[in-house]
């Protein structure tokens, strides 16, 4: 007995100790304190689920010393007794008795005592049990133990869910979205403001204890206030609720909507909720707004538009509406729409609602668009076009239709002359199809002949080029072996053969529309005449030839040696079609293409023109074979018997004179030709053949051509004919040369050649220095450049490669004989000032001999020097204009002769020519510089005062 009352007696001080600690922290000591008090190896405190009262989970664990805890189901165990009968014992066997409680089979317990916690209600609330791996012999001072330390777990389980609650309600309105404030009764001051009133207002919580309600109420004042809350303080009111305005610490200002209680009884606080509803407000009026703009539109639309409800009943018509249908919105409003407007067919039969596609939008959840009839108030029936859409609900659930509506009668009728309209329309577009598939073709087939042509007019252009230079050698040739009569005849052969090659190249240039024209009135009757006799020479006796020309014949615009190679190229034609024997006839009239020919024809512009018509009665032309006739090489003749150009020649020709030309054949018949060429009211002017002969000359002449071949082989021949030549290969060039002085009395150039600049710029540059030269162009393909329309521009001068010394010869002279060379008196103009003489200083002989050479083709006179000695000499014997002097030179300097040669003539020109970086003297500023090595072009350019890096 005393050893009962020594443990009772140990446990109580063990629970005095354990007093002093509060909260959860004291439930593992109070477990320690048990399994030490009864010498037991576990001790479990636990706490009863209070969602679930089968559930329970340890607030401390002792498993000979603290464990983890953990939540158990408390069916089938001996906890369970606890709970339900209160304290329970099991000396011995407790494993058996539960055989269902895993907790107890995983211990291996063989003994357990526990005992319930109460909370002041009587529920309880937990348990204490000891467990033990031996039997307990006295259950009994477990039991009074257990009871010892149950009192003390049981009310501080009790305390601390107590002050969890408190807490978690304080933690919700501290949390809470809305703004809770609660302030004194008396003095009105705050006593709390949770944190979503703090963060929006700006202020701290000990800031706000320092306020009132009507401080943070600019539209408040504090007696307004105070008399607002007086019904909640006499009792009248339960709850203020109110909007208002509050004001931040900085100022702003937001909506808020306010919910006031009084609330306590001694000790009474009013608590207010207040919500932000900035937003809100601002939602409301930008909703008013757009209501207000929705109306506006609605009301002023001219779409008629109807709003029924679920029951297909008519709750909303605009204006249009009522407009369309005659009724008010009274009249209609809470019928059904159909019912009043469209209840009637046309025909007087009745119209069920069932068979109203307008009232299938709402049923069938879709939108129905459509063609209807309504009938109006005053009972006539009106054609409308309708959109009947269902309204739905946020769940996506139609609850009701909206319909727009327009009468469509003026629309009915329009649709139906567009019917009348588009099937005219369609008979027209497909008589427009079939003629343009037919423009198409001939469209077709100029672009191929187009394409040819281009192609055609860049080989000949090479083609010329190469002539040029076999021709020039060869007159050349031809002269080195006179009296050698063997050599003789082959350079006559081969000039014949050039010849013949110049023709083919003219030929495509021809069919290409290439060739440089030189068109002029022409009357086709007199050019007939004189080709009569050529013509019956050339076709022989075999051949009959008549001419019939129409009275009254207009003047056209051609070149005229053109006109008679195209008649003489059908009627060779037409001779080979006959075999040699036939008749050819050869008309001559006037003709006018009208629109409607033009448009059939994509190459022929409307209007009046002179056409010649070449017919034979010979074999023909096959009609697969008709439209291939114009293309170059291309013959209708046997093999070897036809080069293809003839055609081809003829139809580039007059495409190029802006003409047109129209072959008809059928085999076994015979074959015309008419050639179109476009009328001119000018008179004819009869041209005096030249009997220029060939005549050499000594002026100076600037060549310019990008073929080496080609302008090493001309300025051979203008050397030849006496001519002083100066040569370039681009425009470029050319410029430098002329700009740097020289004399030079005709240019001479190429006209397609590359570079920057075009030859005909230079050749506008050329007479701006040079108003009193001449120009005289040359090429083999002019391109567009000094030709247009097919005509050589006016003023311009071309020789067409390849060309003889002859033609050369005669047409120099005849464009330099054209000159006018006005005196200074006539044009008012002092002679120009050109650099003349050139002291030229340089110590390296192979330079100085080499830069002589291209100073001399400049026309300026040379004297040179090696030493500075030497060209102080010459300075104080030769006047001079222009100074080339080296820097570094075997006796001095370049810098002292240029000094010198200053004093003698302050308007010398200086030019140091230097391989190195140059740092010109101050008394030297106006001198330039020439880097070597320098070119050709280089110099001329320093000469004409530019400097060149």
């Amino acid at each position: 007995m005393e050893q009962v009352d020594l443990r009772k007696s140990v446990a109580a001080a063990k629970l005095v100790e354990c007093g002093r600690v509060v909260g959860e922290q004291l439930f593992p000591l109070l477990v320690g304190a048990i399994a030490e008090s009864l010498s037991v190896r576990w001790v479990l405190l636990c706490v009863v689920d209070q969602h679930d009262a089968q559930k329970a989970h340890t607030l401390a664990f002792w498993d000979n010393g603290p464990a983890e805890n953990f939540a158990y189901d408390l069916a089938h165990t001996p906890c369970s007794q606890i709970v339900e009968q209160g304290t329970c014992a099991y000396a011995s066997d407790v494993v058996q008795l539960f055989p269902r409680d895993k907790i107890l089979q995983k211990m291996g317990a063989e003994s357990y005592v526990g005992t319930p916690l109460r909370a002041i209600n009587g529920q309880v609330v937990g348990l204490i049990a000891v467990l033990h791996d031996e039997p307990i012999e006295n259950t009994q001072l477990a039991a009074d133990v257990l009871e010892i330390f149950a009192g003390r777990a049981a009310a501080e389980i009790e305390r601390v869910r107590s002050t969890s609650v408190n807490e978690r309600l304080g933690r919700v309105v501290e949390d809470s979205v809305s703004e809770v404030y609660l302030f004194n009764a008396e003095t009105y001051c705050f006593e709390l403001v949770n944190r979503g009133a703090r963060e929006n207002l700006g202020y701290t919580m000990d800031e706000l204890r320092r306020l009132t309600p009507w401080d943070l109420k600019p539209d408040l004042s504090k007696e307004a206030f105070i008399n607002m809350v007086a019904p909640l303080r006499d009792g009248s009111e339960r709850v203020l609720q109110f909007e208002t305005r509050h004001r931040r610490k900085d100022g702003t200002r937001y909506d808020v909507s306010v919910r006031l209680q009084l609330l306590g009884d001694l000790d009474k606080v009013f608590y207010a909720a207040i919500e932000d509803i900035t937003a809100r407000n601002q939602a409301a009026r930008e909703l008013g707004l757009t209501t207000q703009r929705l109306n506006a539109i609605i009301n002023n639309t001219m779409m008629a538009i109807f709003m029924m409800d679920s029951r297909q009943h008519c709750v909303f018509m605009n204006s249009a509406a009522e407009h369309l249908t005659g009724y008010k919105l009274e009249e209609v409003k809470g019928r059904p729409l159909h019912d009043v407007i469209h209840h009637t067919h046309p025909d007087g039969r009745h119209f069920p609602l069932e068979d109203c596609p307008i009232d299938r939008a709402f049923p069938e959840e879709n939108q129905v668009q459509g063609e209807e009839t309504f009938i109006h108030k005053d009972g006539r029936f009106y054609p409308v076009a309708f959109t009947a859409s269902p309204i739905r609900d946020d769940e996506g659930i139609a609850i009701g239709t909206v319909i727009e509506a327009r009468e469509i009668t003026e629309e009915l009728r329009a649709r139906e002359a567009l019917h009348s309209f588009n099937d005219a329309l369609q008979k027209r577009v497909a008589e427009a199809i079939e003629a343009r598939s037919k423009i198409e073709l001939q469209l077709l087939q100029a672009q191929k002949m187009e394409a040819i042509g281009k192609l055609t007019g860049g080989v000949a252009h090479d083609f010329n080029n190469l002539l040029q230079v076999v021709r020039g050698n060869l007159e050349f040739l031809a002269r080195d072996v006179a009296g050698n009569e063997k050599a003789e005849a082959r350079a006559r052969n081969a000039l014949t053969a050039v010849v013949r090659g110049a023709k083919l190249a003219s030929q495509l240039l021809a069919f290409g529309r290439r060739q440089p024209l030189e068109p002029k009135p022409i009357n086709l009757a007199r050019l007939m005449r004189e080709l009569d006799d050529m013509l019956q020479r050339v076709l022989g006796d075999g051949v009959e030839i008549e001419t019939v020309t129409a009275g009254g014949l207009w003047n056209c615009l051609a070149d005229p040696t053109q006109v008679e190679n195209a008649v003489l190229n059908l009627a060779i034609n037409g001779r080979d079609a006959m075999d040699g024997h036939g008749k050819l006839t050869i008309e001559v009239g006037n003709a006018s293409l009208d629109d409607a020919y033009a448009a059939q024809h994509v190459d022929v512009t409307a209007g009046q023109y002179v056409m010649i018509a070449v017919t034979d009665n010979g074999c023909g032309i096959a009609p697969d074979k008709l439209e291939h006739v114009f293309e170059p090489f291309y013959t209708t003749k046997p093999e070897g018997q036809g080069t293809g150009l003839g055609l081809s020649m003829v139809y580039g020709f007059v495409k190029q004179s802006g003409g047109h030309v129209k072959i008809y054949s059928e085999v076994d018949h015979g074959t015309t030709v008419r050639i179109y060429l476009p009328r001119t009211r000018q008179d004819e002017a009869m041209v005096v053949q030249s009997t220029l002969e060939a005549v050499a000359g000594t002026e100076t002449i600037l060549l310019v051509e990008d073929d080496l071949g080609v302008r090493e082989t001309a300025a051979e021949m203008l050397s030849d004919l006496g001519y002083r030549v100066l040569k370039s290969k681009n425009a470029d060039s050319a410029l430098a040369v002329i700009e740097s002085g020289a004399e030079i009395d005709l240019l001479f150039t190429d006209v397609v050649m590359p570079g920057v600049l075009r030859s005909t710029e230079l050749a506008d540059l050329f007479i701006q220095r040079l108003p009193n030269a001449a120009v005289l162009y040359t090429s083999g393909y002019t391109q567009n450049a000094i030709v247009h329309a097919g005509r050589l521009d006016p003023g311009v001068e071309l020789l067409s490669k390849p060309y003889s010394r002859e033609d050369l010869s005669r047409k120099i002279r005849q464009v330099l004989d054209r000159r006018k060379v006005p005196s200074t008196t006539e044009t008012g103009r002092k002679p120009m000032a050109r650099p003349r003489t050139v002291l030229l200083l340089e110590d390296e002989p192979l330079i100085r001999m080499s830069t002589a050479d291209m100073l001399a083709e400049l026309n300026l006179t040379v004297i040179e020097a090696g030493t500075t000695r030497e060209a102080n000499r010459l300075l104080q014997d030769s006047a001079i204009d222009v100074l080339i002097a080296d820097l570094t030179l075997p006796d001095g300097s370049g810098f002292d002769v240029a000094r010198v040669a200053k004093q003698a003539n302050a308007n010398v020109l200086v030019i140091f020519a230097t391989g190195k970086s140059v740092n010109i003297p101050p008394d030297l500023s106006g001198a330039k510089w020439l880097s070597k090595p320098y070119d050709f072009t280089a110099l001329a350019k320093s000469l004409s005062g530019a400097n060149t890096d």
